[in-house]
């Protein structure tokens, strides 16, 4: 008995040390305040134009914000003056902001603007060749950016699939498309729920092709899926693969405010000798995030069964 008691005195000796030892490690604890880099808000245009053929007039609203610190939320921006031109013919549309939407910006009509019910006629910008100038003046600097209408082929048929990926709880989709033959062709997928894939046609052009997605949000039967397909410039194709290897399509999407900057096609003006050549200046920080993009659009909805 006497040798039990002298263990068990040990180990309650031994349990108290050890106890000791961890309050002294506690009271060692020290605070360390991490400085996250910062840099003054940046403006964020978000220009892409979804143009239906099908369609007599066209939405072309413009989104503007600021970028934030990393806690803080975007805020809306308001700018000095915003409009779009075709270099070419010089058809003018100049935009104002969206009663009781800060940020938003439409198009207006004027005597000679292609504008109806604010919003721009389609065949206003179906030009494949001409280039078309957004002009967005904040703070006194003047953005430039171009580009041009990129058609894109229809989509063919959608289908909801039986399988999933990585959970049996995901939802397969199957889009099925027929890429235009004799022409190159660059592809940017709209899933809803801020779900974008990219895809050029190098290995099927001139081919029908067949793919899946799979959604991992929990969709339940009777939900409803839009899907679009858009035509994309090289330039715009690579700016959307950098947004999603940044975003790694997280809860906001390719269009959240990016961990490190993607660098768009909407630079400041000022000492551009060639509007067509985005890097032929060495300031490398003169643009603001987002991009000018003017897409034909073929959309599909499927009812999840």
């Amino acid at each position: 008995m006497n040798l039990g008691l002298k263990n068990t005195a040990a180990y309650l000796h031994k349990l108290a040390l050890l106890f000791m030892l961890f309050l002294s490690f506690l009271s060692c604890e020290e605070v360390i305040d991490v400085e996250l880099d910062s840099e003054a808000p940046r403006l964020i245009v978000d220009a892409l134009i979804r143009v239906d053929t099908s369609q007599q007039l066209t939405n072309a609203t413009i989104r503007v914000s600021l970028s934030s610190s990393f806690f803080d939320e975007i805020q809306p921006a308001i700018l000095d003056e915003m409009s779009i031109q075709n270099s070419n013919t010089g058809i003018f549309i100049p935009y104002e902001p969206v009663p009781g939407e800060p940020g938003l910006y439409r198009p207006f009509p004027t005597t000679v603007s292609p504008v109806v019910n604010n919003m721009i006629l389609t065949t206003a910008l179906l030009d494949t060749t001409d280039s078309y100038i957004l002009n967005v003046r904040y703070q006194d600097d003047l953005f430039l950016a171009s580009t041009r209408f990129v058609p894109t082929s229809d989509i063919d048929l959608v289908v909801q699939g039986e399988g999933g990926l990585f959970d049996e709880d995901d939802t397969e989709v199957v889009i099925t498309f027929t890429d235009t033959p004799d022409r190159e062709d660059f592809y940017v997928f709209d899933f809803d729920f801020d779900e974008f894939i990219t895809s050029p046609d190098e290995f099927f052009m001139g081919q029908q092709f067949s793919f899946s997605f799979f959604y991992d949000t929990n969709l339940e039967p009777g939900d409803e899926v839009n899907i679009s397909i858009l035509g994309a410039e090289e330039p715009f194709f690579d700016f959307m693969n950098g947004l999603l290897e940044q975003s790694q399509q997280g809860a906001n999407g390719p269009f959240q405010t990016p961990t490190a900057t993607v660098r768009g096609n909407i630079l400041l003006a000022e000492g551009i000798d060639n509007i067509e050549v985005f890097n032929n200046l060495d300031r490398v920080d003169d643009f603001v995030l987002g991009y000018f993009a003017i897409a034909q659009e073929f959309s599909s909805s499927l009812v999840i069964e």
